[in-house]
């Protein structure tokens, strides 16, 4: 198995995109696995191939992306519920 880890910096923006991603890890996929951890902030993922790694990957840099602009963008004003 191939792995693949990253490493964010610890902050309340990362905190919070990471756990906003933990049901995509924990929905499970075919030959790859992924661990979310908020103690130090990192993706772990590991893949069969190397080609099912660098989509892994790409996902969720992606994803860790979105989450976090998001996070940034509104996390100093009120959100309307």
């Amino acid at each position: 198995m191939k792995y693949a880890l990253i490493e964010l910096e610890d902050s309340d923006v990362n905190n919070t995109a990471l756990e906003a991603l933990q049901p995509e890890a924990q929905e499970g996929m075919n030959r790859v696995s992924i661990d979310i951890s908020t103690n130090p902030p990192s993706i772990k993922i590991g893949a069969e191939d190397s080609h099912a790694l660098r989509a892994s990957v790409n996902s969720y840099l992606r994803w860790l992306g979105v989450t976090t602009d998001i996070a940034n963008k509104y996390s100093n004003k009120e959100v309307i519920k």
